[in-house]
């Protein structure tokens, strides 16, 4: 199911999606945001699969009906992606498992057709295409897809391997709410550029014996905001960027998930000098 936020309103409504020529013989329904109910009602099928409610509902019933967390309300999440998006499913499966305490509502992607979306749909998480562009101009602006947060009352904002840069904006409205996950030990290795097997390219060609993923919060430029954890993982002297990415993304996977599980349950506290921590 493909997401579209209008601008203001919160009912919910089903029209046509415009489909891309490569997905003519697909069907998909946009659900916006409307201002005041239609006098017609318009049916729409949604695919078998759990939507934001019901997985909330799985989620908040697995292991004895309650998550990790307990007395803290689950926190609504969106993810952003680009790619195949493992870090948004290691955080789906564990926020299903209930090790995390919240629920994603929505998945935000600028490429509609890739790995990431596709996990989205197939688990009935609303996708949204985001920033609209040529190439997907199906995609909403950054007010509409501000006012579309607003409506599903999102608490945090994950980015899990989202190549474009968060608008000023967004980051002003959700601050110290935003973590992104970066492939190398920053400061070392980030900024525009930095994405991918560029960076472990990077990382073997400067002869640096240790890389890792860091997890860190999101301000106005690349991979500058404060730090929140990291990993490390050796540089072996025969390594290939593919082999060190490998090792690299499978400590992504369990760093970003604990990142998550803490900031829903309230356990990062931050420092007088603006350093965030987590609280065991």
């Amino acid at each position: 199911m493909e997401a579209a936020f209008a601008s203001t309103g919160s009912g919910l409504r089903c029209s046509p999606n415009p489909m891309r020529k490569q997905q003519h013989e697909r069907r998909s329904a946009w659900v916006g945001f409307v201002s005041q109910p239609r006098p017609r009602a318009v049916r729409c099928r949604r695919p078998p699969h759990l939507d934001a409610r019901a997985y909330a509902a799985v989620g908040a019933g697995a292991k004895g009906g309650e998550a990790r967390g307990v007395g803290v309300e689950r926190k609504r999440l969106v993810v952003f992606v680009s790619g195949g998006g493992s870090n948004f499913r290691a955080i789906h499966d564990a926020a299903l498992g209930g090790d995390v305490n919240g629920v994603v509502v929505a998945l935000v992607t600028d490429k509609p057709g890739c790995g990431g979306a596709e996990h989205a749909r197939g688990n009935g998480i609303p996708v949204v295409v985001f920033p609209k562009s040529k190439s997907a101009p199906e995609g909403v602006s950054t007010d509409e897809l501000l006012n579309g947060l607003r409506e599903l009352r999102v608490d945090f904002i994950l980015l899990a391997g989202y190549l474009k840069l968060i608008p000023v904006e967004l980051v002003q409205a959700y601050p110290k709410s935003i973590l992104n996950i970066h492939p190398s030990l920053l400061p070392a290795f980030g900024g525009k550029g930095y994405y991918g097997l560029k960076v472990h390219k990077a990382v073997i060609a400067s002869g640096a014996r240790y890389s890792g993923p860091t997890v860190h919060f999101v301000d106005e430029h690349y991979d500058t905001g404060r730090t929140l954890a990291q990993r490390v993982v050796p540089v072996q002297a025969n390594d290939s960027p593919e082999q060190l990415a490998t090792r690299v993304l499978h400590e992504e996977h369990q760093v970003y998930v604990e990142a998550v599980t803490a900031l829903c349950e309230d356990r990062i506290v931050w420092r007088e000098d603006g350093i965030p921590l987590i609280r065991s």
